[in-house]
């Protein structure tokens, strides 16, 4: 465990390189349980490890799985426990009456039958389990915060993932650009948040087709109000669960709401299915008003 900690803790100080990052990717993905996702699979996911989330994460991108998954898309979200956050993933799943102990194969059937399932890290990456409790004894972001979302054992070729920092972002659109993704966007948000905001502007990297470009992303130019970063509190995974069944039933239809639409709608640009993001937020809003992504939930429940 000591020599793991110390490899982290070196690594982080020196700084990864895109060619190290690419290398662990390699390896992870190499040593894990194999995973065949329906073409056009996406995910959508962040880093985690930023000021916000060690405050109060909200669960945003495991949020907009459902509800871009009730707008037509398909989600495979590769995730974990929270290492250094309020709140991880896996931790809202199970709180939702997800099963989020069940085989590779069952989550294969799940996200070809039901549109949706989540890969939980341990089970695909089994060599992990002796990382796992290293990583949140250091309580601070690794490397393994962006292996995370690089390492997805299905390797979905459309995803949506956030960085908190745009030096992340860069260095991950490096491993892209060598994995062939079809379609990518790498946001870091406002306040060094890692999905796209609602409190200001979001940095897009956008990889599409082996095209790269930048681009700025202003919630308030489709259509949306700026909210106060007050405002988009969560806390832990029971807070959040009540936070995502209020949204999901229609209860919740503030600034909560809205981001996990906006997260949504940027899913369902990557997934091919919305022309651009005015159209993937309408979407969105959409399967949350008619019941939709409350729908997928509910297939999905244990």
């Amino acid at each position: 465990p000591s020599q793991i900690a110390g490899f982290l803790v070196g690594l982080k100080v020196k700084g990864e390189t895109a060619e190290e990052t690419t290398g662990l990717v390699n390896a992870m993905v190499a040593a894990a349980e194999p995973l065949d996702l329906p073409e056009g699979t996406i995910d959508i996911v962040g880093t985690g490890g930023g000021a916000v989330r060690r405050a109060g994460a909200l669960n945003v991108s495991t949020m907009a799985c459902f509800v871009a998954a009730g707008a037509g898309a398909t989600v495979c979200k590769h995730g974990n426990r929270s290492a250094s956050s309020t709140s991880g993933a896996f931790d809202l799943l199970e709180i939702l009456g997800v099963d989020i102990e069940v085989s590779p194969g069952r989550v294969a059937e799940q996200v070809a039958e039901l549109r949706i399932g989540f890969a939980f890290a341990r089970t695909f990456h089994p060599a992990m389990r002796f990382a796992g409790p290293i990583r949140a004894g250091l309580g601070i972001p690794t490397v393994f915060n962006v292996l995370g979302p690089l390492s997805h054992p299905g390797q979905p070729k459309r995803q949506l993932i956030g960085a908190r920092e745009p030096a992340l972002a860069d260095r991950m659109m490096e491993v892209f650009r060598v994995s062939g993704s079809v379609h990518t966007w790498l946001v870091t948000g406002h306040d060094s948040l890692d999905e796209i905001a609602l409190t200001g502007p979001t940095r897009v990297l956008e990889l599409r087709d082996g095209l790269d470009s930048e681009w700025i992303l202003d919630p308030v130019e489709i259509g949306l109000t700026l909210a106060d970063p007050s405002e988009l509190v969560g806390g832990g995974p029971e807070r959040n669960a009540e936070i995502a069944l209020a949204i999901f039933a229609g209860e919740e239809r503030g600034p909560m709401r809205d981001i996990v639409a906006l997260n949504a709608g940027a899913g369902l640009v990557v997934a091919g299915i919305a022309d651009g993001i005015g159209d993937g937020v309408e979407r969105a809003v959409a399967a949350l008003d008619d019941g939709s992504a409350s729908a997928v939930l509910d297939s999905i429940r244990a």
